[in-house]
């Protein structure tokens, strides 16, 4: 440990070094290459004590008193650093005699002190038996004046490889990774985001930074939010892609959340009902968009006001239901199909679509229809048309006459094989009929005949 830090810990006391909050950044001085300790494989970090010195330490422990500036850290400094985290040890070392006892930290899962004493040394071996997601975030402490006094071996790490120098082992720099970054005005119920490059690659990296204030500076802990970054950049871009989709379409699109507000909308809406943009951005309630819609005359006009309340209400409960689907015709003559559709999570969605042109053509289709229906009905001669296949599709008031052929509930049921069976009951018999279903059967162009057959 570095004669700076243990100056550091000794001005602020012990009581402040056994504070939770700052006992947590001080588990990152353990380096984060420590393994867990299982199947033989011991990578812990062990200092061999003698009665008022450091005698010898272990890879992981060199590694970490190189990081510190420190290859011989003081006895007592050390002890009252890891009696911060392991708290049950401070009572275990006070008595005399053999010692051979593990204790859990309490802050972390996981990870255990094995203390070994006899009448000549003591053992303090660190190790994790399970994967500390602290061990690889970024730990760093500032002094009152922002300037880095200490930081972990992720810490270090990255911060070489976002330099040009290359140092061998990770250095303690000057500066902290993130002095782009507002830390000063950071809260630890805030985190702040910043991004940093490193030398081998043009993405960034992204992390959530929260900030500790200290009496002698502050405690920084910097988490990966690479994951939550590129999330959120495929949510931006996934709604972009829906955005620009929904623009392209020609029905009105208007998305309500569970709250009933408007949430998504395209132009086309704003075409077919002529809301204005600044309406609809302010994200207003179904009832509101309503409510102007009836004022500008784009919905059905009602008999009263209390019936329209109702109806719409309904309208609301058969959209998040999917069972809702009807037609406005408009005061002006335009005719919308309005259709809701359910979204997960109370959301729903109506869509509009301008089937004014239909609606007229089908109308327009069906005056001719009737026209031409009242024309033929007005011949005295019997009158039916079928189809290539036989089916009837046409027949007048004195076919229907004559032949006791009800058009009532429509011409689908009536067919040549059914009309023929009709003609034969009412006429004598005649080679007529044999002639016409032979006549029916005939494919292409066909002649023109004529016969005649008397009625009973």
């Amino acid at each position: 440990m570095s004669l700076g830090l243990i100056e550091l810990i000794v001005a602020v006391g012990c009581a402040a070094i056994l504070t939770s909050m700052v006992w947590i950044r001080l588990w990152a001085l353990l380096p984060h290459r420590m393994r867990r300790r299982e199947n033989g494989a011991n990578d812990a970090i062990v200092f061999l004590l003698g009665d008022d010195t450091v005698t010898d330490m272990s890879t992981s422990a060199e590694v970490m008193a190189k990081r510190l500036d420190k290859i011989d850290p003081d006895r007592d400094a050390l002890i009252c650093m890891i009696t911060g985290i392991f708290p049950d040890l401070d009572p275990l070392l006070a008595g005399d005699g053999v010692l051979c006892k593990t204790l859990d930290a309490p802050e972390f899962t996981g990870v255990k002190l094995d203390a070994d004493r006899n009448e000549t040394r003591l053992i303090l071996s660190i190790y994790s038996q399970t994967d500390s997601a602290l061990i690889d975030d970024f730990c760093a402490r500032t002094d009152n004046d922002g300037n880095l006094a200490w930081a972990n071996d992720a810490f270090l790490g990255f911060s070489d490889a976002c330099t040009d120098d290359d140092h061998g082992l990770p250095r303690l720099s000057p500066e902290t990774l993130f002095s782009d970054c507002d830390l000063a005005s950071a809260r630890p119920d805030q985190p702040v985001r910043c991004s940093l490059k490193t030398r081998e690659s043009d993405a960034p990296h992204w992390f959530d930074i929260t900030t500790i204030k200290t009496e002698s500076g502050a405690f920084h802990y910097a988490s990966n939010a690479n994951g939550i970054v590129r999330a959120e950049l495929a949510q931006r871009k996934f709604m972009q892609t829906l955005s620009q989709t929904f623009a392209q379409l020609s029905i009105g699109l208007a998305i309500f959340d569970r709250k009933r507000q408007l949430a998504t909308f395209n132009p086309a809406l704003l075409d077919m009902t002529d809301l204005n943009f600044e309406f609809l951005s302010g994200r207003p309630t179904l009832d509101a968009l309503l409510d102007r819609l009836r004022d500008m005359r784009m919905l059905p006009e009602p008999k009263d006001y209390a019936s329209w309340r109702e109806q719409y209400s309904a309208m609301e409960k058969a959209a998040k239901a999917g069972s809702y689907s009807e037609h406005w015709n408009l005061p002006d003559g335009q005719t919308f199909r309005v259709t809701g559709w359910p979204h997960p999570d109370g959301a729903f969605a109506l869509l509009f679509e301008d089937i004014s042109a239909e609606v007229s053509l089908t109308r327009r289709f069906q005056s001719e229809i009737k026209t031409s229906q009242a024309v033929l009905d007005n011949l005295n001669d019997a009158i039916a048309v079928f189809s290539n296949s036989g089916n009837l599709v046409l027949a007048n008031a004195a076919y229907c006459d004559l032949c006791g052929t009800d058009l009532t509930n429509g011409l689908m049921q009536y067919d040549l094989r059914v009309e023929l069976r009709k003609w034969q009951d009412r006429c004598t018999p005649t080679r007529i009929w044999t002639n016409l279903r032979e006549f029916s059967k005939e494919l292409g162009r066909r002649q023109t005949w004529t016969d005649t057959t008397n009625m009973w």
